[in-house]
């Protein structure tokens, strides 16, 4: 009886694994970084993120490939994830220098589940613990609000900052409220500025010393906003990468990476 029931259940498993496996998404023709199979993006986000990871790719040779999906097909996001990055060739032959983010979006029926698969290449650098804290730091609190773009967009950042070697680890704090007042306060120190610039143009005379008073006031205005721009840099300069409403950044196509099951996964 055991015989039986253990053959029955090997055959089962050997017809459902292929089946599944099947279900995964051909390489996508045009070549994109970005396949967003379940439409969590907006054309502008879509492109932004493109521009991003491809102009990424140009300058380190890594890629991260981001695949947004509607059903796992019975697999596990890490499965999934690694059998993508395997089957797209995701990363360089050469180096295994490539990265896949999945994620599948919450629904009334089902929670949500991301994956960051690691290739051969780059698990020195983001170890499996650290696709963890980034997954759980920088993506599901985002994701947990509906944003998947913002929390997608995080993730990414840090992930090209580990893999270029620009940082050692990830941050172990997850978005905060401070975060967000600290982003409120900014937009609050722009728009003083530039109501005090626009009292102080349309008052003042013509004499001279009003005159060298207003050049003066205006050289420190400027300063006050490049000084604000130059404090809060990082978070501007990782939103670079073309217009929002190109075709997408250029990407030429991915190198034949391997991926051997490195990284993460999260829920929520």
């Amino acid at each position: 009886m055991h015989s039986t029931l253990r053959f029955i259940a090997a055959v089962v498993t050997a017809v459902w694994i292929p089946l599944s496996l099947s279900a995964i998404p051909d390489k996508p023709y045009p070549p994109r970084l970005v396949n967003d199979f379940a439409g969590i993006f907006s054309y502008a986000q879509r492109n932004a993120l493109e521009n991003k990871l491809s102009a990424f790719d140009d300058s380190t040779s890594n890629q991260i490939a981001v695949v947004t999906v509607t059903d796992l097909e019975g697999l596990s996001p890490a499965e999934y994830g690694t059998e993508i990055g395997i089957r797209w060739g995701v990363g360089s032959g050469k180096f295994d220098n490539g990265i896949v983010i999945l994620v599948k979006p919450k629904t009334a029926e089902s929670g949500g589940e991301v994956n960051i698969s690691v290739g051969y290449g780059l698990e020195g650098a983001i170890p499996d613990s650290y696709a963890k804290r980034i997954i759980e730091n920088e993506m599901i609190p985002a994701f947990r609000y509906g944003d998947y773009y913002a929390g997608i967009d995080r993730g990414c950042t840090v992930l090209m900052k580990l893999a270029s070697g620009e940082i050692s680890e990830p941050s172990d704090r997850p978005v905060s409220v401070s975060d967000i007042a600290g982003g409120l306060i900014g937009i609050l120190f722009f728009i003083f500025i530039i109501v005090l610039m626009a009292r102080h143009r349309g008052g003042g005379n013509n004499h001279g010393g009003g005159k060298r008073r207003r050049i003066m006031d205006d050289d420190f205005i400027k300063g006050l906003i490049i000084g604000n721009i130059l404090s809060s840099g990082g978070g501007h300069s990782e939103r670079r990468g073309g217009s929002s409403f190109g075709d997408g950044g250029g990407f030429g196509d991915f190198g034949g990476g391997d991926f051997g099951g490195g990284g993460a996964s999260g829920r929520w």
